[in-house]
């Protein structure tokens, strides 16, 4: 009986000592998954100020009607 509760302890222990390795994982997870998020923020930012530049220069560009 000893040798089981021994047993059951080593792994309770285990467990624990896995909780708290992905507790850890988990917080560093989430500060890389915010860093990213920001980071596409950022990005879909400047995407869309490019576009709106790029449509204001095709805006700008001689059409059909200044040929004739």
């Amino acid at each position: 009986m000893e040798t089981e509760f021994e047993s059951l302890e080593g792994r309770v222990a285990a467990l624990i000592a896995r909780i708290h390795e992905l507790d850890g994982q988990n917080e560093r997870m989430a500060s890389v998954l915010a860093e990213v998020l920001k980071e596409n923020a950022e990005l879909k930012f400047c995407v869309e100020e490019t576009r709106l530049r790029v449509e204001a220069l095709i805006a700008r560009l001689p059409g059909e009607a200044d040929d004739e």
